[in-house]
């Protein structure tokens, strides 16, 4: 134990005096940092200009101060006029305009009495896409109240036939909302999902390509040595297992900054489960790393793979979306475990499983290099 410890040092010592190695590590912090600021500024899928024709409407008034309060996902812009609104449209400034008529309650109270929905707010859109398609569900989430209420109230009086108060009728309306979502969010393992800012969704994603990254940085470091011949006092069939020790004491590194920056990101769980997890994506970068070493063999190979590779990890695994549709190139790659593992302990023994297969692959590809070698000679 005392020797490994002593290599571990005097291994780390040398990683420390690289500067890609520090680099490399400097990337994270300069990464969450920035993440971090930015989820803390105003920012949105989209920018929606708001517009009142007559800002005396209380119900206008008062869908505009309750869109503009819940800025998580859009950001707004009131403007005075309609043609400042459509202004910002047609510059670009903004990706849609909201302009609510001059008698909201009127119009809403209109399309009540018909029963059927009526246009009551002006939408203008430069071109239709996702994040637009979405706006104009959060509209019609805020306008719905109004429009509820007047269905409601229509079908007592009208339809029923009623002589109810309005004070009364308002009253028996509101019994039956329901306070608070209809729905909650819950992982595999019992954890509520919490209210967070988009720009942080894909950090850990992010993070877990690092550490892959790392893991590469390793085996271009670990090439280099043995181009030099450094390890070459050390007999050919042990140098795989050194190569597992030389990554180890990298991706250790690696790991206790991913977990410091997960803490500091305010994406971290239960520290235990936390560090399991790392701990497992650590043996799994580190034996997939090697046998793509082992498979391109040379610098010039694995520098011109690991951008691909990283690429595909990034399409392929769920940092940014999930793609169901890739699931045999998911189970491929590490990424995919720490991602899934973080909410699901199935996971985390399929990354235990991972760990032994991978390295069984890479005892056969270098003792196929090794044969093939002592051949040639």
């Amino acid at each position: 134990m005392r020797r490994i410890a002593v290599w571990y040092i005097l291994l780390n010592k040398r990683l420390f005096k690289k500067w890609s190695f520090l680099l490399i590590l400097c990337i994270v912090p300069l990464l969450v940092a920035g993440m971090r600021l930015a989820s803390q500024q105003e920012s949105g899928i989209a920018t929606i200009a708001l517009c009142m024709r007559n800002p005396a409407d209380e119900l206008s008034a008062g869908i505009v101060e309750q869109l503009q309060a819940d800025r998580d996902v859009l950001r707004y812009v009131v403007c005075e006029t309609e043609e400042a609104a459509r202004g910002l449209v047609e510059s670009f400034e903004a990706d849609a305009a909201w302009i609510f008529p001059e008698d909201l309650t009127g119009s809403i109270q209109a399309a009540a009495l018909r029963k059927r929905v009526k246009p009551v707010v002006t939408v203008v859109e430069r071109e239709d896409n996702v994040p637009l398609t979405f706006s104009r569900e959060i509209l019609c989430s805020a306008l719905y109240p109004a429009f509820s209420y007047a269905v409601y109230e229509d079908f007592v009086r009208d339809d029923l036939g009623l002589e109810v108060d309005a004070e009364e009728l308002l009253q028996a309306y509101e019994r039956t909302l329901v306070e608070g979502s209809l729905f909650q969010i819950e992982y595999f393992d019992g954890q509520v999902v919490e209210d967070s800012n988009y720009l942080l969704a894909p950090l850990r994603g992010i993070l877990a390509l690092w550490l892959v990254l790392c893991g590469f940085a390793a085996s271009m470091y670990y090439i280099q040595d043995e181009q030099r011949g450094t390890f070459s006092w050390m007999p050919v069939r042990h140098r795989l297992w050194m190569a597992f020790g030389f990554h180890a004491v990298l991706l250790s590194d690696a790991v206790v900054v991913l977990l410091i920056a997960c803490r500091l990101a305010g994406i971290f769980t239960i520290w235990y489960k936390e560090a399991a997890n790392a701990v497992l994506f650590m043996g799994c970068a580190l034996v997939f790393c090697n046998l793509v070493r082992l498979i391109c063999g040379t610098l010039e190979r694995l520098g011109s793979c690991i951008p691909i590779l990283l690429m595909g990890m990034a399409v392929v695994c769920p940092v940014f979306i999930n793609v169901d549709r890739f699931k045999l190139l998911q189970y491929l790659l590490p990424p995919f475990y720490y991602l899934r593992a973080t909410h699901s302990t199935y996971h985390i023994y399929l990354m235990a499983a991972y760990i032994c297969a991978v390295s069984a692959l890479c005892v056969l590809v270098s003792g196929c290099k090794n044969v093939i070698k002592i051949n040639t000679k």
